[in-house]
């Protein structure tokens, strides 16, 4: 029976962990913050050579941990950005800097944390760039990280006394097979209720410190689990996503499974090695940590296809792989063939943009919110193309470019951001559908069908809207573009005689005035959508949108950048706040 004495050792012990989680939680965001931008770049552009795949892996692993490196890898795979040989190389290289990522914190700093919350919160106040205050929150994770570990290790001597640890580890010492499963399993559970490996280890180094755990034999068993438990977030985050993406999380689970089995085979290697690596029981769990992931590397990579094979194997699909992105770095010396490329890809993001569509109408229609799904996928999908290109188009401007060339970027880029936004319309679609099933709000008959005819005439728009982006060396986006008007035109009677017709509706007779505070909304969302499909046609009707077949293979170089001298303040300055 539990008494109090015991009641705020386990509280202060849970307390601990959930520091200790946040902390980890707040270092991986503000780190992907910071330089999440050039990660994506990279991400993109070093990924077609399997040596750089995998250090590019270990560095997102170091920085932001494998379970978010690997949900973000999943998602560029997703967005076609990656192909799932590229991100296969990915996932083992998180795989391993994550480990290297504990080996720091397994330095015993843990009194020092005060002073990195204080630092933290201070560069987080008074810095001036967004750099340092992101770096200040990175420090404050730090600090509640370790702050964490040190509550853990003070809060386990009252728990130890109860012998609770005593029969735990009996149950799951790897001294025997079943305690070596029990231990990996345990683990795993509750490495993906946490949904952090680098938490269980950080647990593991408390533990260690406060002399809970006394031997490899103890924690080597929580280590393989941890390994196996951080594979959840990528799985859950495959939900509804392309297959690729789909075996890219398959791979992490597969690889880690693979892993700890080899470790547990080699366990009395382990036994005998890791020991004598370190004098502490913390370094030499952190060691560990590190030596299985590094191993399970070794082995793995000189056989990359045929672990490709496995997984593909393993999850096999007859869905379509997605469209490979068109955004290819080698170009970029090439200006014209670069718009070319970014215009394809614009093709791309808006045939995804009204595949959305489609399903958030199907939705609706039949009540089925697995459509939904797909739909918050394929829009994270277009933030990532967006982002994608936006890049893209600035790598292109640092070329010596035409003024057409120049003008076409910022069409382009205004295009992607346009396309983007008709992603977030749809996806509130999807919510105000969701929303709608929650209420209980129902449509009269004629009211669906006036919706399905407004959704035809949206819908239309935006297939005209793909195919305006086919790049053309003549006048083919201006004929379309004047076609998209003409059914925006037609789209927008529509749209009003079906208000027009909610409205005499109600004056007649007052009906459920919920339903028509949704039809509202749901009107408005097309309207929306297809008020982007304008603006994007808008920019089309330019003269200068086209590109030319003659320089389609002319080389241009890179503009130098002239030093940067300080404006020099005026009169005229303080002026304009005195107007």
């Amino acid at each position: 029976m539990l008494t109090e004495g015991i009641i705020l050792p386990i509280l202060q012990v849970l307390g601990g962990i959930g520091l200790f989680v946040y902390g980890m939680e707040l270092m991986s965001r503000e780190l992907q913050q910071t330089a999440g931008a050039r990660l994506r770049v990279l991400l993109t552009r070093l990924t077609n050579r399997r040596t750089s795949g995998v250090a590019l892996g270990a560095l997102l692993g170091l920085l932001i941990h494998s379970g978010p490196a690997t949900v973000m890898t999943v998602g560029f795979t997703n967005a076609g950005l990656l192909d799932f040989f590229q991100a296969l190389t990915v996932v083992i290289g998180a795989n391993v800097g994550t480990t290297l990522s504990m080996q720091v914190i397994a330095f015993n700093i843990d009194r020092y944390c005060y002073l990195l919350i204080f630092a933290g919160v201070a560069a987080w106040l008074f810095g001036r760039r967004g750099a340092t205050r992101h770096l200040g929150l990175v420090t404050v994770g730090l600090g509640m990280l370790f702050l964490g570990m040190r509550l853990i290790s003070e809060a386990v001597a009252p728990i130890q006394s109860t012998g609770w640890f005593n029969v735990v580890l009996q149950h799951t010492n790897a001294g025997t097979a079943s305690g070596m499963v029990t231990g990996v399993l345990l683990s795993a559970i509750f490495t993906a209720i946490i949904q952090s490996s680098g938490a269980t280890i950080g647990i593991l180094f408390a533990l260690a410190s406060a002399g809970v755990l006394t031997s490899i034999d103890q924690v080597f068993p929580f280590i393989l689990g941890a390994h196996i438990g951080t594979c959840a977030p990528a799985l859950v985050g495959s939900i509804g996503v392309s297959v690729s993406a789909r075996r890219a999380a398959a791979s992490h689970l597969v690889f880690n499974v693979f892993g700890a089995a080899a470790a547990m085979a080699l366990y009395r290697v382990y036994a005998v090695v890791m020991p004598l690596t370190a004098s502490s029981l913390s370094r030499q769990v952190a060691n560990t940590h590190t030596a299985v992931q590094v191993v399970t590397a070794l082995a793995v990579l000189p056989f990359l296809q045929p672990f490709a094979a496995l997984v593909m194997r393993l999850l096999p699909s007859r869905d379509a792989e997605p469209e490979r992105s068109y955004l290819d770095e080698s170009l970029l010396d090439r200006p014209e063939m670069a718009l070319v490329a970014a215009l394809r890809e614009l093709q791309r993001m808006a045939a995804i943009a009204r595949r959305m569509f489609r399903d958030a109408m199907r939705g609706f229609l039949d009540l089925n919110p697995q459509r939904f799904i797909y739909v918050r996928k394929n829009e994270e999908v277009l933030d990532a193309l967006k982002e994608a290109i936006n890049g893209y188009l600035v790598a292109v401007a640092g070329r010596r470019l035409s003024r057409r060339q120049a003008l076409m970027i910022q069409y382009l880029q205004a295009a992607a951001a346009d396309l983007e936004r008709i992603g977030d319309h749809v996806d509130s679609l999807a919510s105000l559908t969701q929303e709608k099933i929650e209420r209980d709000v129902w449509f009269t008959d004629d009211t669906v069908l006036d919706l399905i005819e407004l959704f035809k005439k949206a819908d239309h728009i935006l297939a005209l809207t793909i195919q305006s982006f086919e790049p053309s060396f003549y006048d083919a986006p201006a004929g379309l573009a004047a076609e998209i008007l003409d059914g925006r035109n037609q789209y927008v009677q529509c749209s009003l005689d079906l208000r027009q017709k909610e409205r005499n509706r109600i004056l007649a007779k007052p009906g459920d005035a919920l339903a028509g505070m949704f039809l509202h909304r749901y009107i408005m969302c097309f309207n929306k959508i297809v008020k982007h499909s304008k603006t994007i046609a808008l920019v089309e009707k330019d003269p200068l949108f086209y590109v030319k077949e003659h320089k389609l293979d002319r080389h241009s170089e890179r503009v130098e950048q002239p030093p940067k001298t300080p404006r020099v303040k005026t009169a005229y300055d303080e002026d304009i706040f005195h107007q």
